[in-house]
């Protein structure tokens, strides 16, 4: 696995200083045994509480014979050496394993879910899909954006994935190309959530794994409902859908294979630091960043009439006391078309997708008794309900 990093001038100059000294083959070897250290040293302050050095002398010493530990590959086992004084104390620990995906502290974030390496990027940019409704105009229940898309999360991964795509393809992405790629490195993002959702405890309101396919005996069939949900699926009739299509984040050349672009909101949301993609993300849970939320709020008030209009329809409703998942599923129940008649899950499914992506817009919150769930609106919830 190649893991690219930013480092300082200063940092650059001393990984050169330790490949002069001979005692390391390459950059990655140099890496490789300064990870094993921090980890000795990280677990010796977890359990002392403190990491005592007697002297300011003290100074790092490398493996004494770098080449006969590159020899016992086949060890478990990895010895770090610090000298003080002539003497020396040896701590052991287990040996990082090639495949970082393998032990939870290794478990990294995909490289074409990462910000670095776009900011040189000018890929052509779409236009925005053409819309049946137009801004205020009342929309029936199963014409709202579908209830699977119960995270946004996933849009902002893929999208930042087609970006990295277009370097080698600027003036679009094969469908085929992209649904593949994007959805199997999503599965190692879904890993990689989910494994910080059990180091942090999360609770499944909050975890960030939700609607990322994870490994496992049915990794495939996640693979699939991400790649049609959350990058795109087509039709027999040449009609594109799926979360980023339905937000107008990305757009199509129709042909037999259509060719994904980003329009310029797509592109402009993909530029835009993500606290789960770019940072440490522990608690409070924060999907999107302050700016990432402001852009997608103004992009859909403008332009996604449907969404725009599953929030503040739900909005009103919450503030009218219709705030729990029962209360709210009668109050929805007066914009089913009256040519049509929709089971109660799939009416249920509606709501709570919408209430899911206005949690992680922080236009709502849940709040939990126990067993019983209610809606409360939060104060960017009630700016975006006054908009005009």
């Amino acid at each position: 696995m190649i893991i690219c990093f930013e480092c300082s001038h200063a940092t650059k100059e001393a990984l050169d200083r330790l490949l002069s000294e001979g005692q390391y083959v390459d950059y990655s070897e140099v890496l490789s045994v300064a990870v094993a250290n921090l980890v000795v040293l990280q677990n010796q302050i977890r359990e002392k509480r403190v990491l005592v050095l007697e002297d300011a002398r003290l100074s790092y010493a490398a493996p004494a014979d770098v080449k006969s530990q590159r020899a016992r590959t086949t060890s478990n086992q990895s010895a770090i050496a610090v000298k003080q004084q002539g003497s020396t104390v040896v701590a052991s620990s287990a040996e990082p394993k090639t495949d970082l995906r393998t032990t939870n502290m290794s478990i990294v974030v995909p490289e074409l879910f990462l910000l670095a390496g776009l900011s040189d990027l000018h890929p052509q940019v779409a236009s925005l899909p053409a819309d049946v409704w137009v801004e205020g105009q009342e929309i029936p229940l199963d014409r709202w954006l579908f209830g699977q898309y119960n995270k946004l999360l996933p849009a902002k991964a893929s999208c930042r994935a087609l970006a990295h795509l277009l370097k080698s393809a600027p003036s679009g992405v094969p469908l085929s190309q992209a649904t593949s790629r994007i959805s199997d490195a999503a599965i190692s993002l879904g890993e990689f959530l989910e494994n910080h959702d059990q180091q942090q405890k999360v609770d499944r309101d909050d975890a960030l794994a939700i609607a990322f396919p994870t490994p496992g005996e049915a990794a495939d069939k996640g693979r699939q409902r991400y790649a049609n949900q959350f990058v795109a699926s087509v039709n027999s009739n040449g009609q594109l859908s799926g979360l980023p299509f339905d937000l107008k984040l990305i757009n199509y050349v129709r042909q037999r294979d259509p060719k994904l672009q980003l329009t310029e909101v797509g592109w402009e949301f993909t530029q835009m630091r993500n606290p789960v993609l770019d940072g440490s993300q522990t608690k409070p849970i924060q999907r999107f960043s302050a700016e990432e939320i402001a852009l997608l709020l103004e992009h859909i008030a403008r332009f996604v009439p449907a969404e725009d209009f599953a929030y503040r329809t739900i909005l009103a409703s919450i503030a009218s006391g219709e705030d729990t998942p029962q209360k709210l599923d009668i109050a929805l129940q007066r914009y089913v078309a009256p040519d049509r008649k929709l089971t109660p899950s799939f009416l249920a499914s509606q709501r709570s997708g919408a209430i899911s992506r206005m949690t992680d817009l922080e236009l709502v919150i849940r709040v939990r008794d126990g067993v019983r769930v209610s809606y409360v609106i939060t104060p960017n919830g009630e700016r975006y309900a006054q908009r005009q």
